[in-house]
């Protein structure tokens, strides 16, 4: 729900959550070829990390602050996000035709649809049952702003690099890359 010129929290979630099954229906419907199918996955793991990394920015904080047992629901989704890095890292690595590219991508995706339920069930009632009207509207202001600015593309070493030698390119990686433009 929109209020004059603010974007409530709980809608800019669900949009989100709504353009990622987009996004994953076409991956599963397997049409295209490998390189398509390549920057589709690519564009999922860049909107998770954009998401994922403005939420531990700005919701994570106000739960914590207005929500009951809310240090324990964060570090339950902080946990969720991270258990999912080391899938979105081997996505970001792999070529189109290497051999563990669909497998991942598939776990992905389920991986990301879990951390979504628990999202969905626990975290976003609570923030809208101990939020405030204006704090929701302002919480969806600064995810939106923090979408906008982050990067969106990879970074063009990222895809001629082996993942040992872009262990050695600190931030050469689009997820890290996505990461840093949205901390302070």
């Amino acid at each position: 729900m929109t209020r004059g010129n603010h974007h409530n929290a709980i809608r800019v979630l669900a949009d989100d959550y709504r353009a990622m099954e987009t996004v994953f229906e076409e991956l599963e419907s397997r049409q295209g070829p490998p390189e398509q199918r390549k920057d589709l996955a690519d564009h999922a793991l860049s909107e998770a990390v954009r998401q994922w990394t403005a939420e531990e920015r700005y919701v994570y904080p106000e739960v914590r602050r207005h929500v009951p047992d809310g240090g324990a629901l964060v570090r339950h989704e902080i946990d969720e996000h991270h258990r999912i890095d080391g899938l979105m890292l081997d996505l970001e690595a792999f070529g189109p035709d290497h051999p563990h590219f669909e497998q991942k991508l598939h776990q992905f995706i389920e991986d990301y649809r879990h951390a979504v339920r628990n999202e969905q069930h626990e975290l976003v009632p609570a923030l809208q049952e101990s939020c405030s009207e204006a704090t929701l509207d302002e919480l969806g202001d600064k995810l939106l702003r923090a979408k906008e600015t982050a990067p969106t593309r990879p970074h063009p070493l990222a895809s001629q690099t082996l993942p040992a030698e872009r262990a050695l390119m600190p931030g050469a990686g689009f997820i890290n890359r996505i990461r840093d433009s949205i901390r302070p």
